[in-house]
């Protein structure tokens, strides 16, 4: 394995990625990280990236500038772009037309917006996508960070803490989340996509449903896998990844291992 940390992507610091390349030009899992938007780091998703080292896939991991008043949403996007683009343009050995993307909770919603502009193959782990949606099922809840939230029912807690995440995503300015609700957006050349959720975790399981019919419409392959209890997206990597794996080799044409 060929390992390079913090390769700079653009001029802020938070434009990094790491990559883990195979010696020879294999298929590369575009990884984004999750943590709301507004936290979490490229380096702690080790078990998965080892995972997918050990099937045969080279990886790249972004950092990108996170969620505050003075980089509301879409600046995640952007910068995922931005290492997408800078990263097909490089001289990294792996094989630069066979590209999957993959986003834990938040990075789902940065991976499946690449995939409505590059038609690349898509695994989301608990991804946050209707954001129209929730909010208009939920304008009686007050948005509070979880750490601050002492609401003894989990189900309420939960729903408070998206609200927050979207309140700091967007910097107050709720309007703007119709326009970043993705299934308006999905297209006949969106890539595939293998979505997991478990059935009452932090993202809403009703995104799912109103994904894949967005999928459907638009004669898409999506396959939906809906756990049981509140795991959120790293939490069931043990149970999701055989089925990740094999979507990805699928998807990509890898050889089996």
């Amino acid at each position: 394995m060929a390992k390079f940390f913090d390769i700079s992507y653009g001029n802020n610091e938070k434009q990094k990625m790491d990559l883990y390349l195979q010696k020879d030009a294999e298929p590369l899992i575009f990884y984004i990280h999750g943590g709301g938007w507004w936290q979490g780091d490229k380096n702690k998703d080790t078990q998965v990236y080892e995972a997918l080292f050990a099937a045969g896939f080279s990886i790249a991991s972004i950092n990108y500038r996170l969620a505050d008043a003075q980089h509301v949403y879409p600046t995640q996007l952007d910068d995922a772009r931005l290492a997408l683009k800078w990263l097909k343009q490089s001289n990294y050995v792996f094989n630069h037309k066979r590209i999957a993307l993959f986003g834990s909770s938040s990075g789902a919603h940065i991976a499946l917006s690449l995939s409505i502009e590059n038609g690349y193959p898509t695994v989301s782990w608990s991804g946050q996508f209707d954001f129209q949606g929730f909010l208009s099922t939920h304008t009686a809840i007050k948005g509070r960070k979880a750490a601050d939230n002492p609401d003894p029912d989990k189900g309420s807690k939960m729903a408070s803490y998206y609200k927050w995440i979207l309140e700091r995503l967007f910097n107050g300015d709720l309007s703007r989340a119709k326009s970043a609700s993705l299934q308006h957006l999905v297209s006949p050349t969106t890539g595939p996509m293998l979505m997991f959720n478990s059935a009452a975790e932090l993202a809403p399981v009703s995104e799912v449903y109103t994904m894949q019919q967005a999928f459907v419409e638009n004669g898409l392959p999506i396959t939906s896998i809906i756990l049981p209890g509140d795991r959120h997206a790293q939490a069931y990597a043990k149970d999701a990844l055989p089925a990740t794996i094999s979507f990805l080799k699928n998807s990509l044409k890898i050889a089996k291992r």
